[in-house]
């Protein structure tokens, strides 16, 4: 089982005398741990920071090790927790749905709607097993944003009335490279949020944690105004050290 440094949430291996990253004593003999605060202490107690240095308040130009602060990780195992009990209840309704149908209505035969139904709910099933698997911590990745644009893309409806009706919709996509030397690129649509195309520019050198709910994160911190939660995505002040949301360490 991983250990933690006590002092800036570093993780240490338990023979270790003294931590690595802050370099504080480890494993003492007599207790010393201070008495557990509230929530609301904890929320206005700082913490160490991560690599990236900070002056007043404001980081300075590295990525953070906060990553891996045991608060931190207990957010995202909360989150995929949720997820996944979200999951368990969403993903067979379809198969209920159709199966209700059939036995309300009488207009389709049982076999009939556990086929339809299961075939939905089979997709759902893969649509949840592939986004569990693409937000694990193994996927994430170190880039340089190379390019940016947007597409326009038509969407053919019908109004109330029946007539046709022409909405524009867009693509906002960032393009940036990887150190392995790899593209990736990001679309972001109207319909969801538009993170990674308003939050970097060309140039900008990132990191992508894909188990966070805001998973990107600047080398560069200096020019932020603000600072989004890793845990819920809020945006807070950038001298702010815990999220005013739901008080989890911010990356910096």
């Amino acid at each position: 089982m991983a250990n933690f440094c006590t002092n800036c949430g570093q993780q240490v291996n338990p023979e270790e005398l003294f931590c690595k990253n802050c370099g504080v004593r480890l494993n003492m003999e007599e207790d010393t741990r201070e008495p557990e605060l509230t929530s609301r202490q904890r929320a206005q107690t700082p913490i160490h920071a991560g690599t990236g240095e900070v002056r007043e308040g404001f980081p300075q130009p590295g990525f953070s090790d906060r990553v891996n602060h045991p608060e931190i990780l207990a957010a995202v195992r909360r989150t995929r927790k949720a997820s996944k009990l979200a999951a368990f209840f969403i993903v067979p309704i379809p198969l209920i749905g159709f199966c209700l149908y059939a036995l309300i209505t009488g207009e389709m035969e049982s076999s009939e709607a556990i086929r339809y139904g299961g075939f939905v709910s089979l997709v759902f099933l893969i649509f949840a097993i592939f986004s569990f698997i693409k937000s694990r911590p193994e996927k994430s990745y170190e880039a340089v944003v190379t390019r940016k644009y947007t597409k326009q893309r038509a969407d053919k409806s019908r109004d109330s009335s029946g007539h046709r009706a022409r909405s524009v919709d867009y693509d906002y996509i960032t393009v940036a490279r990887t150190t392995g030397g790899k593209t990736k690129k990001i679309v972001e649509t109207d319909h969801g949020v538009v993170w990674a195309y308003n939050h970097m520019q060309v140039g900008d050198r990132f990191r992508y944690h894909p188990q966070f709910a805001f998973p990107y994160e600047l080398y560069d911190k200096t020019l932020e105004d603000s600072l989004h939660c890793v845990a819920c995505g809020t945006k807070n002040p950038v001298t702010a050290d815990r999220c005013r949301k739901c008080g989890v360490p911010l990356l910096k």
